[in-house]
């Protein structure tokens, strides 16, 4: 089931994308980058930013499997994770559509975002189209290679 994220949610979602790290993304980062980027603590106002963007949490028997979130404002798919013991089930392509769909009801005509190395192919098989390889630096200084896409949605 789908539904919108509430503050007591929040936990379960930082740990989400805590496994997501650790478990998908050492395939394509170093593994000092991936302990960097895992261990970062949750930001200040991590639960009000997922309250006020509308966050979408899949669960099942009332376990979160997998959570996202766009920022309408700024047109931006901003997060999508999904456990790592159930990658691969569809828990992430439903909620990634339903963020588009949100996102086209709101009026987006382009929404970009930029993918860890790992997750290139999933967006690209939802739509998404690969613009350029970046440099993202985290709030605590180190440097993430991400690839900026977009899709139209109109």
């Amino acid at each position: 089931m789908i539904r919108k994220a509430t503050t007591a949610d929040v936990s379960r979602v930082w740990q989400i994308r805590t496994q997501a790290i650790l478990r998908s993304c050492s395939s394509h980062y170093s593994h000092e980058i991936v302990a960097s980027w895992s261990s970062a603590p949750m930001p200040n106002g991590f639960a009000d930013l997922l309250v006020h963007h509308g966050a979408l949490v899949f669960e099942v028997q009332n376990e979160l499997l997998a959570f996202g979130f766009v920022d309408i404002q700024q047109s931006r798919l901003e997060a999508l994770f999904v456990t790592p013991d159930c990658a691969g089930r569809g828990y992430g392509k439903l909620i990634a559509r339903e963020l588009l769909l949100v996102a086209k009801r709101a009026g987006v005509k382009q929404l970009t975002l930029s993918s860890s190395l790992n997750a290139v192919k999933f967006y690209q098989r939802l739509g998404f189209v690969a613009k350029e390889e970046i440099l993202w630096v985290h709030p605590l200084g180190f440097e993430i290679t991400s690839v900026v896409m977009e899709k139209q949605l109109y």
